[in-house]
C-alpha cells in the first residue's frame, strides 16, 4: 500500500511539474491524458490536485496563454462539473483568469460545453463559485460574435438572478455581464422582458436614488442602464418603474465615468414622449 500511495504521489508531481529548467506547456501537452483523466476521476482529490496546480498557475499572465494553447479549456469542463465544492471554486476560478487575456476569450466562448457548465454554476450555493462565473461571463461577453450564443445558451436568465445576490463583489460582476450583453439589441430586449430593471435598480441605495459608495457598481450600473435603454420600448419601461431618478442620481455624479455613460441613458430617456 505504502509503495503505491509513494508512486501515485510521484505520478502527481510529474504531471505539471515546473522549474526554470521546464516548459509548462511541454509538460502539459506530455501529461494531458493523465491530467484529463484525474479531472474526470470520481475520485475529488485527484480533481483538486489538478484543479489547484491549474488554479495557482492561470494568476500568472504567460502561464494564462499557455494553458488555453494546450487545450486546458476542456481539462476545466470536467472540475466545474465535480460534486467538490473546493474544484469548483478553483475550477471557476482558473476560468476567470483565464477569460481575463482577450485572445482566450474567444477560445472560451467556442466551447460549448464550457459555457453550458459555466451558466449551471451561476446556480451554485457558494458565492465565490458565483462570482468567479460571472466574472468570465462579463470577460467573455466582449467579444461581439458571442453576445448571441451566450443568451442562445441560457447565459441570461442566471445574471438577473445574480444582480439580487446578497453578495457586492458578485453583484457587480454580474452587472459588468448584463451590461455588455445588453450591447447586442436582442439581449437588450430580452433583458427587459425578463424583468432586469427591477432587481437592477434595487442595487442603487435610496428607493434607487442613491449612488452606491463603490464606484465600480455604479460604473456597471451607469454603462448597463445606457445599453438598456437604447430601444425607445425600454427606455418607455424604465420610466414607467421612476428609473429616471436612478439616472438622473447617476448622471449628477462627480466620477465622470459613472455621469457620461448614466448622461447617454438620460438621453434615450429624454426621447420618449409623454
Amino acid at each position: 500500500m505504502g509503495s503505491s500511495s509513494s508512486k501515485d504521489s510521484a505520478d502527481k508531481v510529474i504531471i505539471l511539474e515546473d522549474d526554470k529548467d521546464n516548459d509548462f506547456c511541454a509538460s502539459l501537452r506530455a501529461n494531458m491524458t493523465r491530467c484529463m483523466l484525474y479531472a474526470s476521476s470520481s475520485d475529488t482529490k485527484e480533481q483538486a490536485y489538478v484543479a489547484e496546480r491549474l488554479a495557482n498557475e492561470a494568476v500568472n499572465r504567460d502561464r494564462q496563454a499557455q494553458i488555453v494553447e494546450c487545450g486546458g479549456i476542456k481539462l476545466l469542463v470536467p472540475l466545474m462539473k465535480s460534486s467538490n465544492s473546493e474544484v469548483q471554486r478553483l475550477a471557476t476560478h482558473t476560468l476567470a483568469n483565464l477569460s481575463a487575456l482577450p485572445s482566450n476569450q474567444r477560445a472560451i466562448a467556442e466551447t460549448p460545453e464550457c459555457l453550458e457548465v459555466l451558466f449551471v454554476l451561476l446556480h451554485s450555493e457558494v458565492p465565490e463559485v458565483q462570482r468567479q462565473g460571472a466574472k468570465t461571463v462579463a470577460n467573455v461577453s466582449v467579444v461581439p460574435d458571442f453576445m448571441k450564443s451566450i443568451a442562445a445558451r441560457g447565459g441570461l436568465p442566471p445574471l438577473i438572478a445574480l444582480l439580487s445576490s446578497p453578495h457586492p463583489r458578485t453583484r457587480v460582476e454580474a452587472i459588468a455581464a448584463v451590461a455588455n450583453l445588453a450591447v447586442d439589441s436582442e439581449n437588450e430586449k430580452t433583458f427587459v422582458d425578463l424583468g432586469v430593471f427591477t432587481p437592477l435598480l434595487a442595487t442603487l441605495g435610496g428607493n434607487g436614488t442613491k449612488v452606491p459608495g463603490d464606484d465600480d457598481t455604479a460604473i456597471q450600473v451607469a454603462r448597463a442602464l445606457r445599453n438598456l435603454t437604447a430601444r425607445p420600448e425600454n427606455a418607455k419601461r424604465l420610466l414607467e418603474l421612476n428609473g429616471r431618478a436612478s439616472v438622473n442620481a447617476l448622471a449628477a455624479s462627480s466620477d465622470a465615468r459613472i455621469s457620461q455613460q448614466a448622461a447617454i441613458a438620460l438621453e434615450n430617456l429624454n426621447k420618449i414622449k409623454g
